[in-house]
């Protein structure tokens, strides 16, 4: 008996394709928190405006309500030494220097003494600051609240930038998300169609197994016996009678029949 065809190998199976983790992006968004970060200390943390902004914010918090009316001496000094750091950093803002003057007026007030130095280095200041002015009389005296030298529009710079760098960050994790996705579809169809291509392999391999007997030799197929005998046998060939002359004498109907005779015994 003729053994059974060799069973056809197991068809692929689809893999999933692994996640890996998305250290590309972690880079991305590092290297836009640092852009952020060297921009915001370009423009704000090391800028003169932003550290005279944070010194003069501190002196007014010290000076509470009554601008230093009722807070301690030692408030009122490190006001006016921070106020007078702010002007050292901005020198051609009037508004500090004023500032300055109101509060030496303050200290007269309160009967309370001023260190000497400091009022001479508000003078100096305040003697360049009008030097300035008056060479520049025919440009119009601009505040600090104008020029964006106000520490509550200054204070609120890199917070401002923070807030305004959000929607790039968003925009890296979408486009990132979205080349990701586009990549992993485009990946998992080029792997399906592969798999089609061997599965078809595999199927082509299975039926020409099916085919070969246990001897090596390809069995025969259903119908080629029925197609050898067909070709092989030629249609019958129909003969016609014919004539035939027959030899003159007697007919059958005159001939005796002619009985042989028994033996004799000698």
């Amino acid at each position: 008996m003729p053994s059974s065809p060799e069973a056809a190998p197991d068809k692929p199976k689809l893999q999933k394709i692994p996640f890996s983790f998305p250290w590309a992006l972690v880079v991305l968004l590092g290297l836009y928190a640092a852009a952020v970060y060297m921009y915001i200390w370009v423009n704000y943390y090391d800028s003169p405006e932003y550290k005279a902004a944070r010194s003069y914010a501190r002196a007014l918090a010290l000076l509470g309500d009554g601008d230093g009316r009722r807070c301690s001496e030692e408030n009122l000094n490190q006001a006016f030494k921070l106020t007078m750091e702010a002007a050292v950093l901005l020198p051609e803002n009037r508004e500090l220097i004023d500032h300055l003057e109101s509060m030496r007026h303050r200290f007269d007030e309160r009967h309370l003494k001023l260190n000497k130095e400091w009022v001479n280095q508000v003078e100096m200041m305040s003697a360049r600051t009008l030097k300035r002015e008056q060479e520049r009389q025919n440009i119009g005296v601009v505040g600090v609240r104008d020029k964006g030298w106000h520490p509550e529009q200054l204070l609120e710079g890199p917070e401002r930038v923070v807030m305004w760098s959000i929607p790039g960050a968003v925009f890296i994790i979408a486009f990132y998300t979205y080349t990701r996705f586009n990549r992993r579809a485009r990946m998992a169809k080029e792997h399906e169609e592969q798999l089609r291509a061997q599965e078809k392999e595999v199927q082509e391999l299975g039926r020409f197994r099916a085919r070969i007997g246990p001897d090596g030799r390809p069995l025969p197929q259903p119908g080629e016996d029925e197609a050898t005998d067909t070709v092989a046998s030629p249609p019958p060939v129909k003969v016609k009678p014919q004539n035939i002359l027959r030899p003159a004498g007697p007919s059958k109907s005159n001939i005796k029949a002619v009985k042989k005779r028994p033996p004799t015994n000698h």
